[in-house]
């Protein structure tokens, strides 16, 4: 090949490449895909969680503390799997779903019980070892914003979340007063089931720094949440089995998201973030039911959800 043709050749191929990775091209291409785009993604969420609750039953009783009893579910992992998918009209209008499903790994139940003064006549420790967590996310939402550059947009939601979370205490062992480990060793001595239904507002957005890298974020308050807790002291003969103990009441709650994006090759992005969700009861009711009487209900003073760890996942856009 002689030399004017090779550098024909040469300038050919830069000025293709040159359009194929130039920012108008790039521009092109968000503009072609945001007639109609659908995302399907798969991730993980290396998560950590804590529930924790407590009661008033001085009202029945005077010689009771106020919080009678605290129970701490802490330091609970679970490794998430989550799947999800959304679709994007060209009027800005989305629709999404998420549905995770993870087992619990390890955990640590603290079982505290006071006498008025706030007195400790019990604390026991027992291992969270079995059940599992579960959710889902639908949103519809708005772009209200898009950035000049073509870069970056901004975009509000609302939507619909449940919420599950069950735990297996299982053993127990007596820290005060300090009588040692009480022979029930693996055996479950707690099942305890929490369900939140959560109406979620929110606004998200995303900025792409260069062809390969973006970021973005979410962030979603949560003005009404209504719980629903069973639980089961499956060594109390003289409480029910189904429940022992429940727990209802409203309150409110955040979700919040960070991630930053990695195009491995086209449309196929590599995700890497962090979550936190936090649900907490404002105002609540707790109830016992034992063998053979009446219901006793008192006021629920506390009830908490948290669950925050990174997730790593993979999103395809088509």
């Amino acid at each position: 090949m002689s030399s004017p043709i090779r550098l024909r050749a040469a300038l050919y191929v830069c000025l293709g490449l040159s359009v194929l990775f130039s920012e108008q091209s790039y521009s092109e291409e968000i503009v072609k895909r945001s007639n109609l785009e659908i995302e399907v993604g798969l991730s993980t969420w290396i998560s950590q969680g804590n529930t924790k609750w407590s009661h008033n039953a001085s009202t029945l009783a005077p010689v009771l503390g106020n919080p009678t009893s605290e129970l701490d579910y802490k330091d609970v992992w679970s490794n998430v799997v989550e799947l999800r998918g959304q679709v994007s009209l060209r009027n800005g209008l989305f629709f999404r779903g998420q549905f995770g499903y993870g087992g619990i790994d390890d955990g640590e139940l603290i079982d505290d019980d006071f006498l008025a003064g706030q007195n400790l006549i019990s604390r026991t420790q027992s291992d969270i070892d079995g059940s599992n967590l579960w959710y889902l996310n639908a949103d519809v939402g708005l772009k209200f914003l898009s950035f000049s550059d073509r870069r970056g947009s901004l975009k509000a939601f609302v939507g619909y979340q449940y919420w599950q979370e069950t735990y297996e205490a299982k053993g127990i062992i007596q820290l005060v007063p300090p009588v040692g480990t009480v022979p029930t060793s693996g055996q479950t001595v707690i099942t305890n089931e929490v369900q939140w239904n959560s109406i979620r507002l929110g606004l998200e957005g995303g900025y792409q720094i260069t062809r390969r890298f973006s970021i973005s974020g979410s962030a979603a308050f949560i003005p009404y949440t209504s719980l629903k807790n069973e639980d089961i002291h499956h060594l109390r003969i003289d409480l029910r089995q189904d429940p022992s103990f429940s727990m209802s009441g409203t309150g409110i709650g955040a979700n919040f998201d960070v991630s930053i994006s990695y195009m491995i090759v086209k449309q196929l992005f590599f995700d890497l973030g962090y979550r936190y969700w936090w649900l907490k009861v404002t105002d609540g009711d707790w109830n016992s039911h034992p063998v053979g009487g009446p219901t006793l209900s008192a006021n629920l003073n506390e009830f908490q959800t948290i669950r925050q760890g990174v997730t790593l996942g993979l999103n395809y856009k088509f």
